[in-house]
């Protein structure tokens, strides 16, 4: 056993100043070896207690229910009642960053969409390990909006750094002009690897957008498919209250994206931190366009409420 006075220095520099195991080893002349084996020491022995607080308390109860009620795969609701505006959207995009880092390995290929959510969930993601055989692409090619940062192409650049995964891209537009165009931007080479390695995922990260934002659309084109009863979309994709897509072939034979097939990922994740879009998410867990949710109290309680409503 070590001494326990030089067992306490070494916790008290480690722990409480914050050096890492190799300063402390150039500071005492203690091998990198020997440091580590007396951390273990200082625990073992009741110097250093570690103890592990959960961030944020998480409503078992409703995610039961969600269960239950949606036949979810997985669910993650944070208990954020007593929260409101970007409390609600920063916890809530955390908690995903957090539950999507358990879902990647090495053999995953993770496909995004793009929007707020996703950027929230990307800022907020800190590996323990890098995986660089893991690969990310996008589901659908470029948003053109004049933020940069809730971009496919952005989104997917950097989650390629943070895991110093492989990242593939859209050099392209999601939405073009006319159907010959999109046919033959659809036929290169590079778009057609990209798309159908998307179309391949293991993984699906997505947001929900909802009747008040608008989508990608113009405002008339956008009313058009609310008018027809859209409640919701995901990568351009509109759908109804039970989650079946609005057939409008006219729109989406212009789209630059990885299709329908998008939709029978084997793990479609979707992030959903604002009440406004409680119902555009009911409508996707109806139709089971996302089969692991991750939200907050607020958001799912107001779901229930909706459902029950019928």
């Amino acid at each position: 056993m070590q001494d326990i006075e030089q067992l306490f220095q070494i916790a008290q520099m480690y722990y409480e100043q914050n050096l890492t195991q190799e300063e402390i080893s150039k500071k005492l002349f203690i091998s990198r070896s020997n440091i580590s084996r007396m951390l273990k020491q200082a625990r073992d022995v009741g110097i250093v207690e570690i103890m592990v607080h959960y961030p944020f308390e998480r409503k078992r109860r409703l995610e039961i229910e969600f269960k239950k009620r949606f036949d979810l795969e997985d669910i993650i609701i944070v208990d954020l009642n007593n929260c409101s505006g970007f409390e609600l959207y920063s916890f809530t995009t955390r908690q995903a960053a957090s539950y999507l880092n358990t879902q990647l390995n090495n053999e995953s290929v993770l496909a995004v969409t793009c929007g707020n959510s996703i950027l929230g969930v990307v800022h907020e993601l800190h590996p323990k390990n890098y995986l660089p055989y893991m690969q990310v692409v996008p589901l659908m090619g470029s948003i053109e909006t004049s933020n940069i940062i809730l971009d496919g192409y952005y989104l997917v650049n950097q989650i390629g750094e943070i895991y110093k995964a492989r990242s593939r891209f859209i050099m392209a537009p999601f939405r073009v002009d006319d159907e010959n165009m999109c046919s033959n931007i659809m036929k290169r080479p590079a778009v057609i690897e990209t798309l159908t390695l998307a179309e391949n995922a293991t993984i699906m990260l997505t947001g929900i957008g909802s009747k008040r934002q608008g989508g990608y659309l113009a405002k008339e084109e956008s009313e058009d498919f609310f008018n027809h009863g859209a409640v919701g979309y995901i990568a351009g994709y509109y759908f109804d209250r039970q989650g079946n897509i609005i057939d409008k072939p006219e729109y989406y034979n212009k789209m630059i994206c990885a299709g329908r097939k998008m939709f029978e990922i084997p793990s479609r994740i979707g992030v959903v931190a604002d009440p406004v879009k409680s119902e555009a998410t009911l409508a996707a867990l109806r139709g089971k366009l996302i089969n692991h949710l991750c939200t907050n109290s607020v958001v799912a309680t107001e779901i229930l409420e909706i459902d029950d409503r019928g």
